[in-house]
């Protein structure tokens, strides 16, 4: 009877272990939410990083409208600074154009103003030599920009009355271009001091024609 009575008490203990949770069955319970879980993570760090990016394209793109608009800026205060500058200096260009400065050598208009004022001031002879055309070389670099300073060298000789002859000249001849006396020599003839129509004075000046051209291109250039 003992025996007997003992078997069923080993069957309910065998049922009670095989029914009791093991650590794989906790797992399986827990594995959903952690995958949701891990879902929503990867969810938020995805959206994170899509916000950075987007962030960043916002921030590149304003940092390139400001360039963009700080270019455009510098441009307009260009354009009104060439503006400005123009409208101060295009009024001297003009008049050193018409001068005889700028632009080409005119020698005809040389030539020409020297047998007028040799008829208006009675001069009793005036010769002149011109040299061909050559650019100055300067000591020290000049900013000309695109031009060139360019002198042509004139030798003249005057048959003189009297000595304000001379001055008289070099001022009515400053008419006809832009030139610097480089030497002046006078000196006095045989001629009698009653003589009527012969110089009484000689005088022997060089003088130099200045021009800005535009300057030559280099060798080489286009």
């Amino acid at each position: 009877m003992d025996t007997m009575m003992a078997k069923p008490n080993s069957l309910r203990g065998r049922q009670a272990d095989t029914s009791a949770p093991t650590w794989r069955d906790e797992l399986a319970l827990v594995a959903a939410p952690a995958r949701l879980c891990a879902g929503v993570l990867l969810v938020s760090a995805l959206l994170a990083g899509a916000a950075s990016w987007h962030g960043a394209q916002q921030a590149a793109a304003l940092a390139q409208a400001a360039q963009v608009r700080g270019a455009a800026a510098g441009r307009y205060q260009n354009v009104e600074s060439e503006k400005q500058d123009i409208a101060i200096y295009q009024p001297r260009f003009v008049e050193l154009q018409a001068g005889g400065l700028i632009g080409d050598e005119n020698r005809l208009a040389w030539i020409e103003a020297i047998k007028s004022i040799q008829g208006t001031r009675r001069l009793v002879s005036a010769s002149y030599d011109i040299e061909p055309q050559q650019a100055l070389v300067f000591a020290a670099p000049m900013a000309l920009g695109d031009y060139q300073l360019r002198g042509s060298r004139m030798r003249i000789e005057l048959g003189l009355v009297h000595e304000l002859d001379l001055f008289h000249f070099i001022d009515d001849l400053r008419g006809a271009g832009r030139f610097t006396v480089q030497d002046c020599n006078m000196k006095r003839t045989d001629a009698p001091a009653e003589s009527i129509g012969v110089a009484r004075l000689t005088a022997n000046c060089t003088l130099l024609f200045l021009t800005l051209g535009n300057a030559a291109p280099a060798k080489g250039a286009p």
